[in-house]
């Protein structure tokens, strides 16, 4: 009888095995078909994802600067919910690529680099200003000008957008509304 209570618990194993070898299979295609739909792009434009109602965005204004360098925007964003809500990622219809990046700076040297994902504290605010967050915008269309105004949507982790309307300002501008500081980029 010990025998066939061991065949049982075998089979039962290979069963538990086949399950869970399903489920990961299963997930794998899933995940490879997310993968092709969002790199064919089928996936849910940022603008069509709802809007945050805690996490609002304002005095967003743009550092237009000749083609073909990138163009530096920045804006505050305001964070009204008791977690923090995570920024992950960012498009325009108006530009063909829109990254957010950070300058840090490390023993007297500026530096530039991408970033994947930005915290808004909870109940605080998150300035993108020069020097510090703020959005690289590269190949605009044709006709923006100083003065125009485009929009700008923020994809948030939990599945909602953040949406800015940001003035096109010159390549002189530092500060948006005058409430930023003016700092050298």
């Amino acid at each position: 009888m010990g025998a066939v209570a061991r065949r049982e618990t075998g089979s039962e194993m290979n069963q538990v095995s086949k399950s869970v070898l399903g489920a990961f299979a299963s997930l794998l295609l899933s995940s490879a078909a997310f993968s092709a739909q969002h790199a064919a792009g089928q996936a849910t434009p940022v603008a069509e994802l709802p809007v945050s109602v805690a996490v609002t965005a304002s005095d967003c204004w743009i550092r237009q600067i000749p083609a073909p360098a990138p163009s530096g925007g920045f804006l505050v964003f305001h964070n009204q919910a008791d977690q923090a809500a995570v920024l992950t990622g960012v498009s325009s219809p108006d530009y063909a690529d829109v990254m957010m990046h950070e300058t840090t700076h490390e023993n007297g040297m500026s530096k530039m680099s991408m970033v994947h994902q930005v915290s808004v504290p909870a109940g605080g605010q998150l300035d993108f200003k020069p020097g510090s967050y703020h959005l690289m915008l590269e190949q605009a269309r044709d006709g923006l000008k100083v003065g125009d105004h485009v929009a700008v949507d923020f994809l948030l982790a939990d599945g909602h957008r953040v949406s800015a309307q940001c003035e096109i300002k010159s390549p002189k501008a530092m500060s948006g509304m005058g409430h930023m500081q003016h700092m050298k980029h």
